[in-house]
């Protein structure tokens, strides 16, 4: 029996304003070689990334997973109590990070960054959603994963959670996110 995912996304209701991080700080160097913009979909970063400083917007609602539009969409802005979940399940190549981030004038405390590379699981442009599914099923990578991120192809785009994580996502009473049924692993 095929594992029963749903796609995890940021929401865009009771979040104040979307994206809820629009900038850095004033003087950030989004060309510098530790850049959020030099985060890659493809491996995890071989340099320490700049995340000084994330300002959310005076409007923005603090959830426990953040919209970013600087950030490159290639992991997520999650808070601790999120990040200690993610911990107790087996998750594909990943890091975290800290993140400074400010609110209203106020540093919060424990924000991180989940780097989320896509997996080593080569899906073909105009493959049926069946064959896609056991393309991913049968990734060594992903076997027992709770959670992974698809770049490519353009068709399958979007972070899958398996149902026992949103399980325990749900009972925690988590913030910022929005699940659906994909076309994937119906």
């Amino acid at each position: 029996m095929k594992p029963k995912f749903y796609k995890f996304e940021d929401h865009f209701e009771g979040v104040g304003v979307v994206p809820q991080h629009q900038t850095m700080g004033a003087d950030y160097d989004y060309d510098a070689p530790d850049s959020i913009h030099q985060l890659s979909f493809d491996e995890l970063p071989d340099f320490a990334p700049n995340f000084n400083t994330v300002l959310l917007a005076d409007r923005a609602i603090v959830t426990d997973l953040i919209s970013s539009a600087p950030i490159r969409n290639c992991g997520w802005l999650i808070s601790g109590k999120f990040k200690s979940i993610l911990e107790t399940f087996k998750l594909p190549l990943h890091r975290f990070y800290p993140v400074p981030v400010i609110h209203r004038g106020t540093e919060l405390p424990d924000y991180w960054w989940l780097q989320l590379p896509q997996p080593p699981v080569s899906i073909p442009p105009e493959a049926a959603y069946a064959e896609a599914e056991d393309l991913i099923l049968d990734c060594e990578a992903l076997h027992d994963v709770a959670l992974f991120s698809l770049y490519r192809p353009a068709r399958f785009p979007g972070c899958y959670i398996r149902k026992d994580l949103k399980g325990e996502i749900e009972a925690a009473g988590l913030t910022g996110y929005r699940l659906s049924t994909p076309r994937l692993f119906r």
